[in-house]
């Protein structure tokens, strides 16, 4: 009888503590495969023009540079030509090279970052 006691105790023990390694190691991997899976979409975001990284539309405005923090031209990858300016804001915006005072602006910011 002490013997079938200590054996279901035993049992007991053991499933509780196996279900509980089991839900640091579910953590554990799902910890990891997150860290893979940011590294990799931050690996796939260099190396390929995205959606986000091209103009489909332009500002109608023209560019008030002393709003903007800098800028970069898009990839020759995208359909049609463009500027994405990051305002201090944080916010982007899409002009056409050529548009109302970008090539002064993208003069302005460089001078600044240099």
């Amino acid at each position: 009888m002490k013997v079938s006691r200590a054996a279901l105790a035993f049992l007991i023990l053991a499933a509780a503590l196996g279900s509980q390694a089991r839900v640091i190691h579910d953590t554990e991997t799902r910890e990891l495969m997150t860290e893979n899976l940011q590294l990799e979409s931050s690996v796939m975001n260099h190396a390929f023009a995205l959606p986000a990284d091209c103009c489909f539309s332009y500002t109608p405005r023209s560019i008030r540079c002393s709003v903007m923090r800098d800028y970069f031209v898009t990839s020759s990858a995208c359909s049609q030509p463009g500027v994405i300016f990051h305002t201090k804001k944080g916010q982007l915006v899409c002009a056409h090279p050529n548009g109302g005072g970008v090539q002064d602006c993208m003069r302005k910011l460089k001078s600044y970052s240099v």
